[in-house]
């Protein structure tokens, strides 16, 4: 087995036994906040620490005139537990990752992992969530997430409401989760006809190194991000 694919196979183990062990948490917590709810009347949602992540998406002119505007997201929760586990995972796969390093490649691991890039393999998703959606102050819609904390969905708006609503070639719209939690995405605008470039992004916009493992692995979890000039 590749040194590459040992620190990857210890992410993925790591990630295994958060995600089993927060299903029975989550299990668990589900049931004391109904208790508390049911019997005591006390909103035990406002301690949940819930957050949403809303990828950057396009809407597109049909040829009625108005617009579809996509809309992409991910809701997830980030246990406390789950801090103390993603520095002891990033401090054993750092220890790992010199161990195996040749010496051409110490220099890459030179700092530490940053552990904001591992956190997305340490929460827990939040399935089958309602949340609203508000885009300006005509169109409010209610969606929810999916088995895996994650909801991909479309609304069709007027071109004139578009017209009112974009600025520079964006629209901003809000998605507000189930503890009042307000988090803000973006749409960008593409007309009928145009030039649109499509790119890949390793080695194309940022420098990550994919022919060689051990530097791809430092260029994502520990270095700043480099863009190509």
């Amino acid at each position: 087995m590749g040194s590459t694919s040992l620190i990857l196979l210890l992410l993925l183990c790591i990630v295994f036994i958060t995600n089993n062990e927060g299903e029975l948490i989550e299990k668990f917590q589900d049931k004391m906040k109904k208790v508390g709810t049911d019997n005591f009347g006390v909103n035990v949602r406002q301690f949940d620490h819930e957050e949403m992540m809303l990828f950057p998406n396009i809407g597109v002119q049909r040829k009625e005139g108005d617009w579809r505007l996509n809309l992409h997201g991910w809701r997830f929760q980030s246990p406390t537990k789950n801090k103390m586990l993603g520095k002891l995972s990033s401090a054993m796969v750092e220890r790992i990752a010199r161990l195996v390093a040749s010496s051409d490649q110490m220099v890459y691991y030179n700092d530490t992992f940053q552990r904001d890039r591992l956190k997305p393999f340490m929460v827990q998703d939040k399935t089958n969530e309602n949340f609203f959606i508000m885009i300006g102050t005509k169109h409010n819609y209610t969606t929810k997430t999916d088995g895996e904390g994650l909801f991909r969905t479309s609304f069709i708006v007027s071109n004139a409401d578009v017209q009112e609503l974009k600025n520079d070639q964006v629209i901003t719209y809000k998605a507000v989760g189930n503890n009042a939690d307000i988090w803000e995405g973006k749409i960008h605008l593409l007309e009928r006809q145009g030039l649109s470039i499509i790119s890949g992004v390793d080695d194309t916009i940022k420098i990550s190194e994919v022919v060689d493992k051990m530097r791809l692995v430092a260029n994502t979890f520990i270095h700043e991000f480099r863009v190509v000039e």
